[in-house]
């Protein structure tokens, strides 16, 4: 009898391990939360982008369910002492969320309002199709991403007011 108490509380264990570690593992703390993203690009090395002084983006990050995300990107070209130029962008994607990495997969980009120069706009528009790998940390009402390959062009930080 006590054999069979003693591999009963072995699987009960082994039950409560296995549960922790995915609960652990399987994060959902992003669900129903809205992020502030912003981000401001200079210093261009691209021959296309070299006119423009700073690109500004502030985004508005939303992931609406457990694997969907949906962005609205509100964008300001510079271009010397010229009057900044806007921009507008909807995103729409899928995510995969799992420990410290969130892939994110941009399935639909939507430019709302469009910039005079077609090679800008084409820029933002390759990114339907086009899937980022971050490691991300969540502290408190900032949510930070950055990339394992040290590009940071993709590096952000996002705040929350919640």
């Amino acid at each position: 009898m006590l054999k069979y108490i003693n591999t009963l509380l072995i699987f009960i264990f082994i039950g409560l391990v296995a549960s922790t570690f995915y609960l652990i593992t399987n994060k959902n703390d992003l669900v129903s939360t809205t992020w502030v993203c912003d981000q401001r690009k200079s210093g261009f090395i691209n021959k296309s982008f070299t006119q423009y002084s700073h690109i500004s983006e502030s985004m508005i990050l939303t992931f609406s369910s457990k694997s969907s995300f949906l962005i609205n990107e509100f964008i300001q070209v510079k271009e010397g002492n010229d009057e900044a130029k806007l921009m507008e962008l909807y995103y729409d994607g899928d995510y995969i969320q799992t420990r410290d990495h969130l892939t994110l997969n941009f399935n639909r980009v939507q430019i709302q309002k469009k910039h005079d120069n077609e090679i800008l706009n084409q820029a933002y528009k390759d990114y339907e199709g086009y899937s980022i790998l971050y490691r991300y940390k969540r502290i408190g009402k900032r949510l930070y991403f950055y990339t394992d390959s040290k590009n940071e062009a993709f590096d952000m930080v996002c705040y929350t007011d919640k």
